[in-house]
């Protein structure tokens, strides 16, 4: 089949196209490590009377061709695919939304109300998001139904160090949002937070109905009062964005965030470089979420904090344009760990 050779010019190694294909499907089914791979092989190869002529050895040789492989491959696939979308092409009387990148979103005030999820969408899940029964069943569904079902969560695992350089040049599709469009979310949590938070503490309980009891009040658009609320604030530390969960002084990503269909496809991931789970990441995701999909099309959204994203959304205005459209749930693994009226509005089999 031939070999890949690890620089353009003047390559010093070169690797079976065979043995790169065996090394990529490895690492789909375990945690890449080129490392442990690389001194594994040469430890091989010196059993069988060859030896590198490298201090450094193959390691930095063999990623290079590794990664460019993979490129290759990736690029490849992205070409058929488009090939084969411009010959099928979408049914005529069911425009396709915008197909952006994952890091833009369409202007708010554009009704996509007629069109079908994104062929990014389409591509990453089609059982959630290539159907047409959303469109059809969309004015008989309940109130309570949704088209389809996502989940978001944190992983704090998942971490780059400070002083190591950044990855190598990527010109393929990405799942990742963009460093600039997460900015922007933090900024506009931080303005809607700064601008209505005065004239929410002028408003004291004009905005709340009581019930009577002291301190069972609901906030405007929840269903459950604010004493549960902070009940379930204090059950979990993914609420309380001070709380550190990796070090920024050691790390330049501290986590990373992932937005999933039901069926576990990744639809978007988000670098975190705060020392807490923080909402503007989830924000970010679900706003990228819905740049890929019909005004009409409603999600349920599973979330371990979903009911205090809720009422983060109500109170500070986040996601105003989308909210009609989103059915906040608790993923049910966390489910037991809220209140119990908590559990009565959002367990996921309520």
């Amino acid at each position: 089949m031939g070999y890949f050779p690890c620089a353009p010019l003047g390559p010093t190694l070169a690797v079976s196209l065979q043995l790169l294909s065996l090394v990529r499907q490895l690492f789909m089914q375990m945690p890449p490590n080129t490392l442990a791979w690389c001194e594994s092989f040469e430890a091989y190869l010196a059993v069988m009377g060859y030896r590198m002529d490298t201090k450094e050895g193959m390691r930095r040789r063999f990623s290079n061709a590794y990664h460019w492989y993979c490129i290759l491959e990736m690029s490849l696939d992205e070409h058929v695919q488009q090939q084969l979308q411009k010959s099928a092409g979408p049914p005529s009387d069911t425009p396709l939304a915008v197909s952006s990148p994952s890091h833009c979103c369409p202007d708010d005030n554009v009704s996509n109300s007629n069109m079908r999820p994104s062929e990014y969408l389409q591509q990453h899940c089609p059982l959630c998001f290539s159907g047409h029964s959303w469109q059809s069943n969309n004015n008989q569904q309940s109130s309570s139904d949704v088209d389809a079902i996502v989940c978001i969560d944190a992983c704090f695992t998942q971490k780059h160090r400070s002083g190591q350089t950044d990855d190598p040049v990527n010109p393929t599709a990405t799942v990742f949002l963009s460093p600039e469009d997460i900015h922007a979310m933090e900024c506009e949590v931080d303005g809607l937070q700064k601008s209505k938070s005065s004239n929410y503490r002028r408003r004291g309980q004009a905005s709340k109905r009581n019930l009577g009891e002291e301190g069972e009040v609901f906030e405007e658009g929840m269903k459950i009062t604010t004493s549960v609320l902070k009940g379930c604030n204090e059950s979990f530390t993914a609420a309380d964005e001070r709380c550190q969960k990796a070090s920024t002084q050691f790390f330049s990503d501290t986590g990373v965030m992932a937005l999933l269909c039901r069926h576990d496809h990744v639809i978007h991931l988000a670098n975190m470089t705060s020392a807490g789970e923080k909402q503007h990441y989830a924000l970010a995701l679900i706003k990228s979420l819905f740049s890929h999909l019909p005004g009409s099309f409603r999600i349920g959204l599973l979330y371990d904090i979903g009911c205090q994203l809720e009422q983060s959304c109500r109170k500070w205005g986040f996601l105003q344009p989308f909210l009609p459209c989103i059915s906040f749930a608790i993923s049910v693994f966390h489910a037991f760990g809220h209140q119990w009226p908590c559990q009565l509005i959002y367990h996921p089999q309520k």
